[in-house]
């Protein structure tokens, strides 16, 4: 003990006597009593270790001796130096004034430029050990692991403070306890939030945030968290008295099944559930990935000893181990293209060939098989309309697939091609004996008899959730119920910048319409029953207010759409020959309701998706509208509507100038697979064509002489005659693949759109025109997929939809029935 004590005694006369020559050295240099100064500075500094005194006198030296260059470069890096080791943000400013004021003084600032790259690298490695606590924050908060989602935020604050990702950490951090249903917390987390940075572009959201805190905790509801009991263990479905049994539950890493259409599958052998990249072994093993890259529509052969991927725009393989399921060797490059997220590729059951719709810059979508030893391909099909999920029989014999709406089968070796369904859906499964094929589209699943050449409709029970595959020897089906459910909310970001915000919770909504105030939205969405809804959402949280249609109408109101005033509100309602009736009645945003009764201004409509063939003029007189693929304009204020267009091609998507003097629509050529940009004056009915390789949406400039227009490379202004005004900027600059919802802002200062990189990653860019400076708003969540942008009308505030897998139960379950039973009721109905 002695010892140790007196090495620690020790160390600060050393550290003493190994300064001496240095302030001698200084001594010679600074005489007087600025030089006693600094060398008290450097021993308070060095020897004494304190830090706070040693800055004092620093400044005090620098203060005093403005003229003495040399001794003032050395106060101030030795200043810097202290800032440093007291993790002061003040160092690199220190440097970087030693850099900036003292130039001459080469050794000083040859020193100070050494601190400053060792800052940067520091602090940047810093940043990236933060992002990554909040990349996995964010992961954890989808999963209900709130705690431990808080605690990786505190992280990514503690490695990144006083840093806008800390404050997008803090933000979260309240916003967890919310979605956790721990007011208090959220409270106290979100209010200091407000008060420490009153100006940062978290504010406005963070404003919203509380307001929809406060909301909860006077009504005692959250919109957004959900209690889930844990699903029975078996269960009779009332409809078909079928038994369904609960055969595995999917909990914590376990649980990553998110979703099943595209990117889903189960092996061959039922040992493992597949994610993209993601396998998942139902022993309970640890999950693993298929292969180190950025792999998507994993799947493996019939034999476990390859399996496919997609990944770079190309579809691989990879040899596997067929007991672990792991590769075993590096994967082959089979065939490049536009392979990314179509439906994954088809194994013929001897695991030697695959079938896939090619995807390729000069060819039709259409079937093609390629030998997966030798990469030989072979075309299928050979037809003008898009065809795809083709889905090979359990005996080799017969190919499945969709063309358009029909489906349709084949052979490989010869051209005996057969439509089996007008309207089917996409071909999933046979079962082991080929004698049944499944197919599905995103509201009905069928099952087709060979044997009895019937088409059966079945209905799962919800608790089971989608079909996913049979066993090997076919006795038993096998379902798979994700803890996760689709779900379509609507978002808005500050056009400052900062997180985004749900002021509905995850509300259904599939269009958006701002009022005037900007502090309320009327969104489109759904009730209970499945009917179509508008519902007026407020910024600031709480219950949405169902806007009731008050009319005796022979069918359900579809609405729409709201007149640009906002005092008419548009529907459709559909007839018995499946052609709409469209209307107009009188409408109050103030009570939520129509006020009067509705008209019809537009009788058997050929319908169609309504931002695509509809839209108002700027005065709100007159409608245009797409029927039977022409352009027809409905006066509002009486008279008859006038068809302007007659051409065996489609117009869609229109839209008004703001001087109501043009509309400009598209028209799609489906062989070169590109869109050609036209206008048109309603009186002459003249089309001009402006742009033949432009993106689907365009924006009106606000004095109506241009149009704003992306093309696959660049955003650009073209004239009414179709000269390019301005290169706007450079897609690829920016990284980004694809763009789309472009919008201007109500004072036509700036642009939004959504843009998309490495694939799946989604931002919101906002461009100015006047500074050319782009700033990125909404990624706080890259992995949502975003549209339908929208301006608030005082211009802070941008709206979009999105697409999100959100989790609403506690966890994944694997389900099983009896094949027999299946299909015995199947044939008792027919």
């Amino acid at each position: 003990m002695k010892k140790s004590t007196t090495i620690v005694w020790l160390l600060p006369v050393l550290s003493v006597l190994l300064l001496l020559p240095a302030i001698r050295t200084h001594g010679q240099q600074n005489s007087g009593q600025a030089g006693q100064l600094y060398e008290l500075a450097l021993h308070t500094e060095e020897v004494k270790g304190d830090l706070s005194e040693a800055v004092d006198l620093y400044l005090q030296v620098l203060k005093d001796n403005p003229d003495d260059r040399q001794l003032a470069a050395q106060a101030m890096l030795h200043l810097g130096l202290c800032y440093e080791k007291l993790g002061s943000d003040q160092a690199r400013k220190t440097y970087q004034d030693v850099i900036s004021k003292y130039s001459e003084q080469t050794e000083e600032v040859l020193r100070a430029r050494e601190r400053m790259d060792y800052l940067e690298s520091y602090l940047a490695e810093l940043y990236k050990k933060a992002d990554q606590h909040m990349k996995q924050g964010n992961e954890l908060f989808k999963v209900w692991e709130y705690e431990s989602a808080i605690k990786e935020y505190e992280n990514a604050i503690r490695l990144s403070p006083n840093t806008p990702l800390a404050l997008n950490a803090q933000y979260c951090i309240g916003q967890t306890w919310y979605w956790a249903g721990e007011y208090d917390e959220a409270l106290a987390t979100l209010s200091k939030l407000r008060e420490e940075h009153p100006h940062s572009t978290l504010a406005p959201v963070t404003e919203l945030m509380l307001s929809q805190v406060e909301y909860a905790m006077v009504n005692d509801k959250n919109q957004a968290y959900t209690s889930t009991n844990h699903d029975e263990d078996s269960i009779v479905d009332p409809e078909t008295g079928i038994t369904y049994k609960k055969v595995e539950a999917f909990q914590g890493k376990r649980d990553q099944i998110s979703y099943l259409s595209g990117g889903a599958n189960m092996s061959p052998d039922c040992r493992f559930m597949v994610l993209e990249n993601k396998v998942i072994p139902l022993d309970g093993s640890e999950t693993f990935n298929l292969v180190e890259m950025d792999a998507l529509r994993g799947i493996y052969a019939p034999d476990m000893k390859h399996a496919a991927f997609l990944a770079d725009s190309a579809i691989w393989t990879v040899p596997v181990s067929p007991e672990t399921g792991h590769s075993t060797g590096p994967p082959t490059k089979l065939l490049e293209g536009g392979y990314r997220f179509q439906n994954h590729v088809n194994w013929s059951p001897d695991g030697k060939q695959i079938v896939f719709t090619r995807v390729e810059k000069d060819l039709a979508l259409d079937i093609w098989a390629m030998s997966s030893p030798d990469g030989k391909l072979k075309q299928i099909t050979d037809s003008p309309e898009i065809e795809v999920t083709p889905c090979w029989s359990a005996d080799g014999n017969t190919i499945a697939y969709r063309n358009g709406s029909e489906l349709w089968l084949t052979s490989l070796d010869d051209n005996n091609k057969t439509m089996l369904l007008k309207n089917g859906g996409n071909p999933r499964r046979w079962s082991p004996d080929s004698k049944w094929l499944f197919h599905s589209n995103w509201e009905n699943n069928h099952f087709y008899s060979m044997d009895h050449q019937n088409n059966f409709d079945i209905m799962f029970p919800e608790q089971v959730g989608n079909f996913v595959s049979f066993t090997p020897e076919g006795k038993k089906m096998l379902f798979y119920r994700s803890s996760y459910d689709d779900k379509w909310p609507l978002k808005i970001v500050s056009t400052s910048g900062g997180a985004s915000y749900k002021p509905a919770g995850n509300v259904a909504a599939y269009g958006s319409i701002w009022l005037g105030d900007s502090k309320q939205i009327v969104v489109q969405g759904d009730n209970e029953q499945g009917n179509v809804t508008f519902k007026i959402v407020s910024l600031a949280g709480g219950d949405p207010q169902s806007i009731k249609i008050d009319d005796d109408m022979d069918g359900q109101a579809f609405p729409f759409d709201l007149l640009p005033d906002l005092k008419q509100i548009a529907f459709s309602v559909q007839r018995e020959d499946g052609r709409k009736d469209v209307y107009l009645a009188p409408f109050s945003a103030k009570e939520g309701t129509t006020t009067g009764p509705a008209r019809r201004i537009f009788a058997g409509w050929s319908g169609g998706a309504y931002n695509v063939t509809t839209a108002w003029s700027s005065d709100g007189k007159k409608l245009a509208l797409s029927h039977e693929g022409d352009i027809w304009i409905v006066p509002l204020e009486g008279g008859t509507p006038l068809q302007i267009t007659k051409t065996p091609a489609s117009e869609r998507w229109l839209d008004w100038s703001p001087d109501g003097k043009w509309i400009s629509y598209k028209v799609l050529n489906q062989s070169e697979k590109t869109e050609t940009l036209y206008v048109i004056q309603p009186d002459d009915g003249i089309p001009m064509a402006l742009n033949h390789d432009c993106d689907r949406e365009t924006q009106w400039s606000n004095d109506s002489k241009s149009i704003i227009l992306f093309t696959e490379k660049e955003l650009q202004t073209v004239s009414l005659d179709g000269k390019i005004l301005e290169h706007i900027l450079n897609i690829n600059d920016l990284g980004l693949e694809m763009t789309q919802s472009p919008c201007l802002s109500p004072d036509g200062k700036h642009f939004a759109f959504v843009g998309y990189e490495d694939g799946d990653r989604s931002l919101i860019i906002k461009y100015s025109f006047d500074s050319k400076k782009i700033t990125r708003l909404g990624d706080d969540n890259l992995f949502d997929y975003k549209y339908g942008l929208r301006w608030s009308p005082d211009g802070k505030w941008l709206s979009y939809l999105t697409y999100e897998e959100v989790k609403v139960r506690p966890e994944g379950s694997l389900w099983e029935t009896d094949f027999d039973k299946v299909k015995q009721k199947l044939l008792s109905i027919k």
